[in-house]
């Protein structure tokens, strides 16, 4: 990856993802700490790897209605981790949250899917110029994911689930509690927070919104269409943050999707969108001058109904065959892709084929 952008990407990854304020749960501790272990777990997918994900973001602008474009009905299924036309979806429907917690982020990833919901960013202060959310993720597996030692575990009881218990590690201070839960079809949920609060009073905010949850596998409308993945690439992990920030306005979405060769453990190429004009709010600089991306062949970007979408290619200097090559490297797959725009009435579920 060429180091202006990689720079680039990781000073964006970093202002996503910045200290929280103090509390008794030290927030940023907690979910670097907490991804870690999570990872380690598999209890959720949004772990170190997603920061990449975050910073390599597919952005478009503004929210509308609802309904997907009509695309053909059947398309080839991918090889690899994903499989299908869509890779996210909704995971759950909620009957309970919080004030003024909203969702705001799917991802997919190492197989796992998972929810993210926000609250609106917090005050700045004279140490931190832009303060995190707080966060709840809900991750669906079909499986139990089993603790991690030295991780213990209390019963509990949610609505309509046979199995279900707290996982504790120490007394919550640095990687807040989590509840996982059996449902009643045998899939499992986790249902994990970032914010200010721990202990008993956590635990209970857990299980009152796990008594709400609702299992909803419908696909996920997003702005962009693939026509023809290049032959050997794998879908490894995908993103929709819709919106990027609760409660801005005008509001506005991001996506990410990120492909690799199936051999190695290298991203071969991503898909990166960016909303014309749109400012960051920790930022005065608009994302459309970030990432500075070289003009070297391994980047190709194009303007298309209000969205800049560009393709990167990771590959580059790794010894093997490179995906890309097949469709006539990065340039080849954006004349693949189709936009949408920003209102997503018009967005689909076809997203790959």
């Amino acid at each position: 990856m060429n180091q202006d952008l990689k720079t680039s990407l990781e000073e964006l990854a970093d202002a996503e993802y910045a200290d929280a304020p103090p509390s008794t749960v030290d927030i940023g501790r907690a979910r670097a700490v907490g991804r870690r272990r999570i990872a380690t777990a598999r209890v959720a997918p949004v772990a170190g790897g997603l920061a990449v994900v975050a910073a390599c973001a597919l952005v478009a602008n503004g929210l509308g209605g609802t309904s997907p474009a009509e695309r053909p009905e059947s398309a080839p299924a991918l090889s690899g981790t994903f499989t299908g036309t869509d890779p996210l979806p909704e995971i759950a429907s909620f009957g309970y949250l919080p004030d003024g917690y909203k969702v705001a982020t799917h991802t997919m990833a190492s197989g796992l899917t998972t929810v993210i919901l926000q609250t609106k960013p917090m005050l700045p202060s004279e140490k931190a110029g832009y303060l995190n959310p707080a966060e709840l993720h809900l991750s669906s597996s079909p499986t139990e994911l089993k603790p991690v030692a030295p991780a213990t575990t209390t019963e509990v009881k949610v609505k309509g689930s046979p199995k279900a218990y707290i996982e504790h590690d120490g007394d919550g201070t640095i990687i807040p509690d989590r509840l996982q839960w059996q449902t009643a079809s045998g899939s499992w949920f986790t249902l994990a927070a970032f914010n200010k609060i721990h202990g008993a009073q956590l635990q209970a905010m857990l299980v009152r919104v796990a008594d709400s949850v609702t299992a909803n596998g419908s696909a996920v409308p997003m702005p962009i269409h693939i026509e023809g993945v290049p032959k050997g690439a794998t879908l490894d992990a995908a993103e929709l943050a819709d919106p990027i920030v609760v409660g801005q306005n005008p509001p506005a979405v991001r996506t990410s999707l990120e492909f690799g060769d199936g051999k190695s453990r290298f991203i071969s190429f991503s898909v990166i969108v960016i909303p014309v004009g749109w400012t960051d709010p920790q930022s005065t600089v608009p994302l459309s001058a970030y990432p500075k991306l070289p003009d070297d062949g391994t980047t190709a970007c194009k303007h298309d109904n209000g969205l800049q979408i560009c393709v990167l290619d990771s590959h580059a200097g790794i010894s093997g065959v490179d995906p890309l090559d097949s469709v006539g490297g990065a340039k080849g797959l954006l004349d693949r892709i189709t936009s949408f725009g920003t209102d997503r009435a018009n967005w689909t579920t076809q997203v790959l084929n």
